[in-house]
């Protein structure tokens, strides 16, 4: 899906540089303006860290210059899918859960709203996933910690 260039500016450096250098684009089922949506998403804190959401828990992996990792025996070019970066969050907490082994003593539960002002979205209903393109100064201080989790 080709965006306004306008758009673009608003991403993040590396994110920015992908698709005006028309490296990738993001798919064609991306919402640009879309109603808010309530999901849940695993953050890094040790068990006595209860520090508030900031956008360093909101940081995609190319961002964060880690590789997503990679099943035994499949080899794909990440670099190339949009997904990669974006952010997960899931649309019940349930599987943030199971995907994150929790109880973890290294993750916690974040709740709040995926909106357009952030950034556009791409959700797959199936999977109950959503992906966010967040804009360099999105606010996610709308996100809390969940407790008991």
């Amino acid at each position: 899906m080709q965006l306004e260039e306008e758009l673009y500016m608003k991403f993040p450096a590396v994110l920015r540089k992908k698709l005006l250098d028309h490296e990738i684009e993001l798919p064609d089922t991306t919402m640009v303006a879309y109603e808010k949506i309530y999901v849940y998403r695993a953050v890094a804190r040790k068990a006595d860290d209860n520090s508030p959401i900031t956008s360093e828990d909101f940081k995609s992996y190319f961002e964060l210059n880690k590789s997503p990792k990679v099943p035994r025996g499949m080899q794909k070019d990440f670099s190339k899918d949009p997904h990669f970066y974006g952010v997960s969050s899931f649309l019940r907490k349930e599987i943030v859960e199971q995907k994150m082994r929790f109880p973890n003593p290294n993750k916690k539960m974040a709740a709040g709203y995926v909106y357009k002002e952030g950034g556009p979205q791409d959700t797959n209903k199936k999977e109950h996933h959503v992906c966010w393109w967040l804009f360099e100064n999105a606010d996610v201080s709308g996100f809390q910690l969940m407790g008991g989790v």
